[in-house]
């Protein structure tokens, strides 16, 4: 029987890397190791990094992507909340501010009407309309109020021709409101007469709706005596 040795054994010109167990065995054996050996240690490493990250490329590209759209998807949520939250405060202004107007034009027009005949039915209005300060002069006052409404013998009628919301704080829940009303002022016996007077209304928002708080006339502007 014939036995080859290492020696004899043609050499192969593109040899197997070995795997990283064999490759451990032949370093230990040998204190030397042969430079072909010791290329194939250096190219395993070489080709198992590279594998993975080959392998790792296309994970880290996906989760970037997913990254991206998920930044993107955030932005597009947050840019909706917000627009729709500026939208909804714009919507309860404007409600708060309409709210306010109409409820100032009715009070203006409660406060300035009245009939001698029905005293008491009037003053009813004075106070549902008011609240605060108003409410307690009304109420402090009300059978003075009611004796003189009865001893003028006259009857009051208001309607408001402007308004206007000057100033809105919803979140105290205060308004003020400039308000032009004429009132038909028609005495016993006599022919009507209509004034108008221009009033500077203090609205306070109550849990049954907007009410004046404040109340008083608006001067008009006087000129100079050279004017």
């Amino acid at each position: 029987m014939t036995t080859t040795t290492d020696a004899a054994q043609p050499h192969d010109p593109h040899p197997v890397a070995p795997t990283p167990a064999v490759l451990a065995a032949a370093v230990d054996a040998s204190p030397t190791p042969e430079p072909l050996r010791g290329g194939d240690e250096v190219g395993e490493e070489v080709i198992t990094g590279g594998s993975a990250a080959r392998d790792g490329a296309p994970v880290a590209r996906r989760a970037l992507a997913v990254t991206v759209v998920l930044a993107a998807l955030a932005a597009v949520v947050l840019g909706a909340l917000w627009a729709l939250a500026a939208t909804s405060g714009s919507l309860a202004l404007a409600r708060d501010r309409d709210a306010v107007l109409v409820d100032a034009r009715q009070a203006a027009i409660n406060l300035n009407t009245l009939d001698y005949r029905n005293a008491a039915a009037g003053l009813d209005l004075w106070q549902q309309s008011s609240t605060g300060q108003v409410l307690t002069e009304f109420e402090q006052n009300r059978d003075q109020y009611a004796k003189l409404v009865q001893e003028s013998r006259r009857a009051t009628v208001a309607t408001v021709p402007a308004a206007a919301v000057t100033e809105l704080d919803e979140h105290a829940g205060v308004a003020r409101v400039l308000v032009a009303v004429d009132v038909t002022v028609t005495p016993e016996g006599q022919a009507p007469a209509v004034t108008r007077q221009r009033l500077q209304m203090e609205m306070t928002r109550t849990p049954s709706g907007w009410k004046v708080s404040k109340l008083s006339p608006v001067r008009a502007p006087t000129t100079g005596a050279g004017n």
